[in-house]
């Protein structure tokens, strides 16, 4: 709704010429105005959440269908976007300290789970896909496919699912949220982190004046991140061809970008004041935002984030 739909026809509105109106308005849930184009957007939303949920209930195996995994996938994605666009980090303190616990958690729950289990199932191999796959011979699956053994379980909806098109044993790749979300906060902080040493050496009409580490800023993190997440993410893949078992993707993508991070900034003499809220962030956040008053808010609510 608020990521797809509505900025959608909202865009599509105006360059249209037609002038959004409010439709009513009320305080219920703290709605305030409701405009048409929002009305619209909520109705395809929901029409196409319905839709999904109905297929998820009928269907046998719905992460097949396509629109079923395509539209899952989308609002996985929004799910993302969502928190990410809420949540933020200062420093890459908390950050390292939120992924070692994940990524301690993801180990544990998928690789010595099954010493402790009966049957010797990973935990979080089960959960994730509602039972694990089917235990059955394919070829058997093909002729019985009404057998016990040859059901399986179907991917949660907290996951990205991409079926295995051309695998003759079929299945689906997934990925988890938590392994997008959790990374994607460092990721999230680099992005601000490089467009405030921009903003603020931008802003400043003599270099001189602006910090040492603003003035000239051309090297960022947030792209050097970007490839290492991906390299994580490959070597993630390679590992359940190889092991033929489900990994926990946070045990490469951790390593891969926190590892990054960590060595660019030692390398460029950043650590320290990467490791603590940067003075950079700060200072722009008081440009953008105003001086941060008594009680810790800035005087200007309207403004978010500085990206």
């Amino acid at each position: 709704f608020q990521i797809i739909f509505y900025p959608m026809f909202r865009s599509i509105s105006s360059k249209m010429g037609i002038h959004d109106r409010i439709a009513f308005t009320t305080d219920t849930l703290e709605l305030g105005a409701v405009t048409y184009l929002q009305m619209l957007a909520a109705l395809v939303s929901y029409g196409l959440g319905a839709i999904w949920l109905f297929i998820a209930f009928t269907q046998r195996h719905p992460d097949t269908n396509l629109f079923f995994w395509v539209m899952q996938d989308i609002m996985g994605a929004c799910m993302c976007i969502t928190f990410l666009s809420t949540m933020k980090l200062n420093s890459i303190k908390v950050a390292a300290v939120l992924l070692t616990a994940a990524f301690f958690y993801d180990i544990f729950f998928v690789f010595v789970t099954p010493y402790l289990t009966k049957g010797g199932k990973s935990i979080m191999v089960d959960v994730a896909t509602s039972g694990g796959p089917p235990t059955a011979d394919p070829a058997w699956c093909e002729k019985y496919p009404d057998d016990k053994n040859c059901q399986g379980g179907d991917p949660l909806p907290m996951l990205f699912t991409i079926p295995r098109i051309f695998d003759y044993g079929g299945g689906s790749s997934l990925l988890g949220l938590g392994d997008i979300v959790l990374p994607g906060l460092l990721l999230s902080f680099a992005a601000r982190y490089d467009e405030a040493k921009r903003f603020i050496g931008s802003s400043s009409r003599d270099n001189s004046t602006a910090p040492q580490n603003c003035a000239g800023q051309k090297r960022g993190y947030f792209p050097a991140t970007v490839v290492a997440y991906a390299i994580g993410l490959a070597m993630a893949n390679i590992a359940v061809y190889v092991m033929r078992m489900g990994q926990p993707a946070l045990l490469y993508l951790v390593p891969c970008c926190l590892g990054t991070m960590v060595y660019l900034g030692w390398r460029r003499g950043e650590l320290s004041e990467l490791w603590n809220t940067p003075k950079v962030l700060a200072s722009c956040d008081e440009i953008l935002y105003g001086p941060v008053g008594d009680d810790g808010e800035a005087e200007h609510q309207n403004l978010r984030s500085i990206t």
